[in-house]
């Protein structure tokens, strides 16, 4: 199992919606410049003024109000090795624990090396009643890349 794919209809807090369920504050939350847009009430104010984030700081930014067009945002433990992944295999031996992909507004796509975070999530897609959900596995993962432009 490498993860989770789903689809939601985007509104407000929709980060905190998904993660709420995983313990937020053991990572540091690593933005991925150019692979951002999301905002805070307004296009005008980016909900994401840093690329590194210790989990309370990335817990108290995403339960502001917030809105997602598309996001590649890292996880690590502290001390990790940050960079922007681009395939699976870069994932599998790198530092990075999960892996956060919103594109379009709707699609959602999350890897993780902890099973733990993995049921969670799946769980808590499910309370939510979004729509498509589905496990990612070595026989059904067509991701090439892990860029969402």
């Amino acid at each position: 199992m490498r993860g989770i794919s789903f689809t939601i209809a985007n509104h407000n807090n929709i980060l905190y919606q998904i993660l709420k369920c995983i313990d937020i504050k053991k990572y540091i939350w690593y933005t991925i410049e150019n692979q951002n847009e999301s905002w805070k009430n307004t296009p005008e104010n980016d909900l994401f003024d840093s690329c590194y984030y210790d989990g309370e700081k990335f817990l108290e930014c995403i339960k502001s109000n917030h809105f997602v067009i598309f996001l590649k945002m890292q996880a690590y433990f502290k001390n990790g090795k940050f960079f922007d992944i681009h395939t699976y295999d870069d994932f599998k031996k790198s530092d990075c624990q999960l892996i956060l992909l919103v594109y379009d507004c709707s699609y959602v796509e999350i890897y993780s090396k902890c099973h733990n975070d993995i049921t969670a999530i799946y769980n808590n897609v499910l309370k939510n009643n979004y729509l498509d959900i589905k496990f990612i596995t070595d026989n059904n993962d067509t991701r090439k890349t892990f860029d969402i432009l």
